[in-house]
């Protein structure tokens, strides 16, 4: 076992299973002394970091150099066999696969009534969640019990139960088909979200033009029904089409009325949320996020894993939506959230979805003119940008930098900042249009004196961003923070959140006119 691995398994369990597994699992003796193994398991509990020495220190001389390994090894054990202890009533799979084991040992007894009634429940179950492999054990069973228990059923009847599937056999491979391409489109997604490369453009128009990705089955089958959806939602996305979003806001409201497939497959649930988020972004159609991300259904992802993924991601969403609409009472109480949970999400969440909300909160500190916290939370996104993926994300980042240290007005922190993003760009690729006219009129418009210049080196850049606004990573980059509109607020002398709020509210009369 590696050195740290029993210390990262005990940070990890949460206060439950700590307390399920020194009260109610460990079971000895309490008026004699505490089990090497569970003193163990205190000591590196309160450790900060593992430190071997430590722990051979405090609990000498009972741990040695010569028992340590086998100790550690023993505690690891108990501790798997625990957390599959506790949590295998909150397992479906496990609940039926113990359901079926049941059925088995009933039928040999010749208990076979009472096996039936075991099995209709089981294949319920087992056909409810789509659960195919258990679903073929459990036919197998209901054959032999026929086979002993009832001979007197009727042909009709036998094989309406056993035949009374979701999914048919001819479609089953229709799911394995539509599961592998998910998962291609899944891989392209993560790898990069716009700036496709050649081999991936010409890979997801491959997919597009699949057979089975031309209309949506029809078919009882939910999961077959959910990947054609997820894999028509990704492949647009990354394809800059905001037909994503129907595809993306279709699937979720499916997940979401279907609560046992929320609570079974928690970690699907997670990647519906995260492509309705970012399609509801590309098609700029913000109206049904509150709905979606408040819904009652995520309160049932139980995992503290999976719970941190859909509090991140709702979070963000909310952030962005109140960044749009000017309403920064909202905005405010959000990033004060976000700051409490920081930490706590950041165990679980991927580099992705961290990243991403470094620059969301960034992003709410500027609009909210904290400009050293939105300095700090950028720079800190800066850090996460070690796996190549997400190049809009770093173009943004090294951009919205200079427009941070622009309002922060200090010399030498602008200098600094303006030659690290001229590197990057020139460095690392060369520049898109709009990227290097940003960086040049940023750098022009801050060493100039003169108010009436500033002006006209900002209307000449939203000049160019607007001939450059069909450039895909541009849109992108500018769904992070409205750049042009901060152009526009420089123009009028006006503060960004001013300006927002005042074209909300323009927008806003001008819809209750129509």
């Amino acid at each position: 076992m590696t050195s740290n691995n029993i210390w990262l398994l005990i940070q990890s369990m949460s206060p439950q299973e700590k307390r399920f597994f020194r009260r109610d699992y460990a079971l000895y003796d309490k008026e004699k002394e505490l089990p090497l193994y569970l003193a163990l398991f205190d000591v590196i509990n309160k450790q900060n970091d593992y430190e071997e020495s430590d722990l051979l220190k405090q609990l000498q001389p009972r741990l040695k150099a010569s028992n340590i390994s086998y100790t550690k090894n023993y505690l690891y054990e108990q501790i798997c066999a625990a957390l599959l202890q506790q949590n295998q009533e909150q397992d479906w799979d496990v609940q039926i696969f113990r359901m079926l084991q049941l059925i088995r040992v009933f039928r040999k007894k010749g208990l076979y009534k009472q096996a039936l009634k075991i099995w209709h429940k089981a294949i319920a179950q087992a056909r409810a969640l789509e659960l195919f492999g258990l679903i073929l054990q459990l036919k197998e069973e209901y054959r032999k019990l026929q086979l002993y228990h009832n001979p007197k059923i009727t042909n009709p009847e036998l094989q309406n139960e056993y035949n009374n599937n979701i999914l048919y056999s001819s479609e089953f491979t229709n799911l394995i088909k539509l599961q592998e391409l998910h998962f291609s489109a899944l891989i392209i997604r993560r790898k990069t979200h716009f700036n496709l490369l050649p081999e991936d453009k010409e890979k997801v128009d491959t997919i597009l033009q699949e057979p089975i990705m031309q209309d949506e089955p029809k078919t009882n089958s939910f999961l077959i029904r959910h990947y054609y959806r997820m894999t028509k939602a990704t492949l647009l996305y990354v394809l800059n089409d905001t037909r994503s979003y129907q595809f993306a806001y279709q699937n979720v409201r499916a997940w979401q009325e279907t609560m046992q497939h929320v609570i079974y497959d928690q970690d699907n649930y997670i990647e519906v949320l995260y492509i309705f988020y970012y399609s509801a972004v590309l098609a700029k159609d913000t109206s049904k996020i509150e709905k979606v991300m408040n819904h009652p259904v995520n309160q049932k992802v139980a995992t503290e894993s999976n719970f941190a993924y859909v509090e991140t991601i709702k979070y963000l969403a909310l952030n962005r939506l109140y960044n749009r609409n000017g309403n920064y009472e909202k905005v405010a109480e959000i990033l004060a959230y976000i700051k409490t949970k920081f930490v706590q999400w950041s165990k679980h969440i991927n580099v992705e979805l961290a990243r991403t909300l470094y620059l969301s909160v960034g992003v709410a500190n500027f609009a909210l003119e904290q400009f050293d916290d939105a300095f700090y939370y950028i720079k800190q996104s800066l850090l996460l940008f070690n796996d190549k993926t997400r190049e809009e994300q770093y173009s943004f980042a090294y951009l919205f930098l200079l427009l941070i240290c622009y309002e922060k007005g200090e010399q030498y922190l602008f200098e600094v900042q303006y030659k690290s993003s001229y590197a990057y760009f020139y460095r690392n690729k060369m520049p898109l249009p709009f990227e290097k006219n940003t960086i040049q009129s940023l750098a022009k418009a801050f060493n100039c004196t003169n108010k009436k210049d500033k002006k006209v080196i900002f209307l000449a850049l939203l000049q160019s961003l607007q001939e450059s606004q069909n450039d895909p990573v541009q849109q992108q980059v500018f769904n992070f923070f409205n750049v042009p509109r901060w152009l526009e607020s420089k123009t009028k002398g006006i503060p960004y959140k001013e300006l927002v709020y005042l074209q909300v509210s323009s927008e806003k009369n001008q819809g209750m006119a129509l």
